[in-house]
């Protein structure tokens, strides 16, 4: 991708006036118009590691509606076992045909937005990753997922686009 689009998506923040509703006793929530998350994935021979970042607002929303747990505080292992799960169902990655499970290893604040670092394990050499990204499609119509993803053996690089509800999964081989 180039043009300002991406620029824009790496940046990670845009603010705005628009109304956000505060939570007494927690940070005010960012002030954003667009919902976006950007992971970026490095693919080693058995292991695949990534940063999930989403703006901290829209994460805390999934999972809070997703676990029925209103006080659930994202830097908690509560919201690390609940973000897991929902990775499982809406960003499902297989390696080799495969589905793998995901493992949520840390999550943390970064800037305005929230950072989950995840890995995925393979039994065998991985040489094919296919996935959809359908994180937060169930909550915003202008959801937006980039997934950037480098396979460190080779050197291969690419970029995944998910929007529109779109649940079509995307294969990226090397």
């Amino acid at each position: 991708m180039t043009g300002w689009l991406p620029a824009l998506l790496l940046a990670g923040t845009v603010l705005s006036a628009a109304p956000a509703r505060e939570v007494p006793g927690r940070d005010p929530p960012v002030r954003h118009d667009f919902h976006v998350s950007y992971t970026r994935m490095a693919i080693e021979p058995t292991v695949i590691t990534a940063q999930i970042r989403m703006f901290t607002d829209d994460v805390t929303r999934a999972l809070v509606e997703r676990s029925r747990t209103p006080a659930l505080v994202l830097a908690s292992k509560a919201a690390e076992a609940a973000f897991q799960s929902y990775l499982a169902e809406m960003f499902p990655v297989s390696v080799n045909g495969r589905r793998l499970a995901p493992v949520v290893v840390s999550g943390g604040a970064d800037g305005q937005m929230w950072a989950f670092i995840v890995t995925w394990t393979s039994a065998a050499p991985i040489t094919a990753v296919s996935m959809h990204n359908a994180t937060m499609f169930e909550l915003f119509d202008d959801q937006q997922n980039i997934v950037k993803l480098k396979h460190l053996g080779s050197g291969k690089e690419a970029t995944q686009f998910f929007s529109g509800g779109s649940r079509a999964d995307q294969v990226f081989r090397f």
